[in-house]
């Protein structure tokens, strides 16, 4: 037991001692931000940067296309009930629930960044953590639980795959002529672990007077702390037999690695009015060895009768084996892919480059399915090293009145963050969850995600030719000005 508590705490440590860092579509448009390169490779930011473990990110992003306290809670009679309760109907319920519905989590842990300019080329390197979570579940399970009358109830086809790992990445942003910028990122992966459990049978029969269930699923998996040569020979292993005696082994059993790159591009029109970029981004895949995997098999059936009259008690049965190892024979590698990315984004800005509108497409590709979302935002820079923008993400039943915020303030010091992509204004009061059993909080009433940035870097190294166009910019503005008034007094 003890080999499995240390080798938990050790991948523990890669996870948990470093701050998080995810991807904010509410930054994309904010150029002093050195987040929005993680969504496109060519979008520099205007000055070097300094990224450290702890303090300059921390960030969570949970998802759903369902999940939503409205979806669960009803409102009959001038009070709030359940979904479950009779005065909801099944229709009424179902109706809000996708024929496949999924929950996915996002993050990215940031070991170190560093970003800054040579001449006219901006380079960045550093170490990232990401781990990426991802679950399907049928309509039917929803289905059961709301009609759950005489029936079988087909509930398979649910599904979890995750999986955590590391990249060292190396990119550059740099000019092609004077109005299109290019850059690209290269990242070397190291996997951390994987897991995969899919259910090819999951299903009630209700009847008048029993139910029948029968369960059948597998898993595999791959992790460092795993190494199935140390289990040979045993007839019926566990867990703990598949751990190498040495937790400290496992960093000798890194052997799981891959690869993956970021393209993107900037094109600048109208005197740098008009701004349109692209990007594919986590373009790759990890190859994962077969001496640190293992696979199972969850297996069952159950059973319920009713209740005994004379007794009082139910009577029920289940044979479910839930950790049925199975020792791997001749075990081959296996190759996953990552979720990745297509941003695309259009810019204008106006007022003397103090006020900006902008759309973002973002779509994600995971297992076999992709999500798009299209952000519009506007950003207002009242000054040249702080900006605040406010956002509305369209798609996936987000509804109007959920938007996202966010401010940066970039002096030459320091890099200051804080952002959300959905904040709903609509929240069910804490009394009224409290008398439905649960806890007196606040809580959001139509948002299905929720997420929230902030850090704290450290900037340094504005370059020479930056400076010189943002002096070159504040003299033609002065310029522009200078006009306007001749011709309002001419007039």
């Amino acid at each position: 037991m003890k080999k499995i508590l240390y080798s938990i705490l050790a991948v523990a440590a890669l996870f948990l001692s470093e701050s998080v860092m995810a991807q904010s579509r509410t930054s994309y448009h904010m150029e002093g931000s050195y987040f929005r390169n993680e969504l496109n490779p060519a979008l520099a930011p205007t000055r070097g940067y300094l990224a450290l473990p702890g303090i300059s990110g921390i960030g969570l992003n949970m998802g759903t296309n369902w999940l939503s306290v409205d979806n669960l809670i009803y409102e009959r009679n001038g009070e709030l009930v359940t979904a479950l309760h009779g005065s909801v109907t099944a229709d009424d319920f179902l109706s809000r629930i996708p024929e496949t519905t999924s929950m996915n989590l996002r993050e990215n842990l940031n070991v170190l960044g560093v970003g800054f300019y040579a001449g006219k080329m901006y380079w960045t390197f550093g170490v990232n953590q990401h781990l990426n979570a991802d679950f399907t579940l049928s309509k039917d399970f929803f289905r059961a639980i709301k009609t759950l009358g005489n029936g079988v109830y087909d509930m398979g086809n649910a599904q979890l795959n995750a999986m955590a790992y590391l990249d060292a990445y190396l990119g550059t942003s740099f000019r092609i002529g004077k109005h299109v910028n290019v850059g690209i990122k290269a990242k070397f992966l190291m996997g951390v672990a994987h897991a995969n459990a899919s259910f090819s049978k999951l299903s009630l029969n209700v009847g008048e007077d029993k139910i029948d269930g029968v369960l059948h699923g597998d898993w595999y998996g791959n992790a460092i702390c795993f190494d199935n040569r140390v289990a040979e020979g045993i007839a019926e292993p566990t867990f703990e037999d598949f751990i190498p005696i040495d937790p400290y082994a496992m960093f000798q059993n890194v052997d799981s690695f891959g690869a993956a790159i970021d393209l993107g591009t900037e094109v600048r029109l109208l005197n740098n009015h008009l701004k349109i970029s692209a990007a594919i981004t986590d373009l790759g895949f990890i190859k994962w060895q077969p001496q640190s995997y293992l696979n199972g098999e969850i297996d069952g059936n159950f059973y319920f009768n009713g209740f005994n009259l004379s007794t009082g008690e139910a009577e029920t049965g289940a044979e479910i084996v839930t950790d049925n190892l199975v020792m791997p024979s001749n075990p081959t590698s296996y190759t996953t892919r990552l979720n990745f990315n297509i941003n695309a984004g259009v810019e204008y800005n106006f007022l003397r480059n103090h006020f900006a509108v902008g759309l973002l497409s973002h779509t994600e590709f995971y297992n076999s399915t992709c999500l798009t979302e299209l952000t519009a935002s506007i950003n207002i820079r009242p000054t040249n090293w702080i900006t605040l923008t406010g956002s509305h993400t369209f798609f996936n039943n987000n509804r109007p009145g959920i938007f996202g915020a966010a401010i940066n303030i970039h002096p030459s010091v320091l890099n200051i963050y804080v952002a959300a992509d959905f904040i709903d204004p609509n929240f069910v009061l804490g009394p009224e969850i409290e008398a439905l059993g649960g806890k007196n909080l606040l809580i959001s009433r139509y948002a299905k995600t929720i997420n929230l940035y902030a850090g704290v870097g450290f900037n340094f190294g504005r370059p020479k030719f930056i400076r010189q166009e943002a002096k070159q910019l504040k003299a033609e503005l002065k310029a522009e000005r200078k006009a306007e008034r001749q011709a309002k007094n001419e007039k």
